[in-house]
């Protein structure tokens, strides 16, 4: 098999979503344009996914996406911001009980402060997209991480 820079992408995002880990972050090591590449790449492939999964016309695309990606960017930070604080305390041996239970109680209520979120943006994409397009909009998401690890264990098991 030819091994392309897409397939090579495609192979690294795969790795990352299955890892739990949000591209940015395990990109640390990479050079911040490179890394900014391979998150753009892959926002963009998340972008083609859900614009055939939905049927979204091209109007809808350009309005969508600029309220999605912002949704995007705040889950994205609350989930490195909850991390960060798990791996400070956790390395932290001299952590006081409250510490520990501080960043406890971040971590069990992440999902909660994301599906608050969610919940924000729902009412911005109702303005935009159709009810039965806002109904398939999580199965369209759930769709993208699916062909993703589908492709990441295709070229692991060649």
């Amino acid at each position: 098999m030819k091994v392309t820079a897409k397939t090579l992408f495609y192979s690294l995002a795969a790795a990352c979503l299955m890892l739990m880990i949000p591209l940015k972050a395990s990109a640390q090591q990479m050079d911040e344009s490179r890394r900014d590449k391979i998150f753009n790449e892959l926002r963009s492939y998340k972008h083609d996914v859900i614009a055939k999964e939905l049927s979204l016309s091209k109007e809808q695309q350009k309005e969508f996406f600029a309220v999605y990606d912002e949704m995007d960017d705040k889950l994205m930070q609350i989930s490195a911001e909850t991390r960060d604080l798990e791996r400070k305390v956790s390395d932290d041996k001299n952590a006081s009980d409250t510490e520990i239970e501080a960043a406890a109680a971040a971590v069990y209520s992440q999902k909660e402060r994301e599906a608050k979120i969610e919940m924000e943006y729902y009412d911005r994409f109702k303005e935009i997209l159709s009810p039965r397009q806002l109904l398939r909009l999580k199965g369209a998401e759930k769709t993208f991480t699916q062909q993703l690890v589908k492709h990441h264990r295709r070229l692991r098991n060649k």
